[in-house]
């Protein structure tokens, strides 16, 4: 893909689909980095910064599929049978223990879409409150943790991109430590003598699914099987093959 079809990809603002693949793409190069790429290296840091774009932008892809999903049972299903799928590609791809508790974004997303469906049919406050608080702790281990709650902000404020966005932003810059780290310098200032900034600068990956969902055209994209199903085949099988490598072929 050339310079010029990008700037055409963006000049017709990116579908569904297309947000789909740039955060598979972010995901893989996150996934090598941590599996092949010593922690030392600059360019660890850079892929870890383009990593960061996954998991928010499948979110807002997860809320988009609730909203147009023709069988949330089905929806629902599917996510947690490739959850399963997952389980033990992802406990295995970059570490050699055991944790029942170590759960991958599907799961985290099947808990962000569970949490949407209460938000949106639970009548009562309190009950509602319990459970959106308890499906938030459960996600807790998983990857990504707690940051599934940005599905509420984003459901929340469902039609409207510019509020999405400005929810996402504040969840992010409350939640996600950017505060601080925009902060950080100016306490320095003060009561050190020293503008410096901290070392978390991971979080600023944060920033990207931002600027990227800016370009949301609305669309969901072709409707074709293969768009459907890329992500569920595409996640378990990529963590299989970094498993393989890493254990039986590199042996580390």
């Amino acid at each position: 893909m050339g310079v010029g079809e990008v700037k055409k990809i963006f000049k017709e603002g990116l579908s569904v689909n297309a947000l789909k693949y740039i955060a598979i793409t972010a995901m893989l190069i996150d996934h090598i980095d941590i599996a092949f790429i010593p922690e030392d290296m600059t360019v660890y840091l850079v892929f870890d910064i383009i990593g960061r774009i996954t998991g928010p932008i499948m979110f807002f892809c997860a809320v988009e599929g609730y909203h147009h999903t023709k069988s949330l049972k089905k929806y629902i299903f599917r996510l947690f049978i490739f959850a399963l799928i997952s389980y033990i590609p992802f406990m295995y791809a970059w570490r050699d223990t055991f944790n029942i508790l170590r759960l991958n974004i599907i799961f985290n997303i099947l808990l962000g879409v569970l949490a949407v469906h209460t938000r949106r049919t639970v009548k009562n406050v309190f009950l509602k409150a319990i459970i959106i608080y308890l499906l938030i702790i459960i996600s807790i281990p998983a990857d990504y943790g707690e940051l599934c709650i940005i599905m509420l902000v984003f459901d929340f404020y469902y039609g409207n991109l510019k509020n999405q966005l400005a929810g996402y932003f504040l969840v992010i810059v409350l939640n996600l430590g950017l505060l601080d780290f925009f902060a950080g310098p100016f306490w320095n200032l003060v009561y050190d003598g020293n503008f410096k900034f901290y070392n978390d600068y991971y979080w600023i990956g944060y920033l990207l699914p931002f600027m990227l969902l800016l370009f949301y055209n609305g669309k969901h994209g072709s409707s074709d099987k293969f768009s459907k199903w890329i992500f569920y085949i595409f996640y378990p099988l990529h963590l299989c093959v970094i498993w393989i490598v890493r254990v039986f072929i590199l042996n580390i």
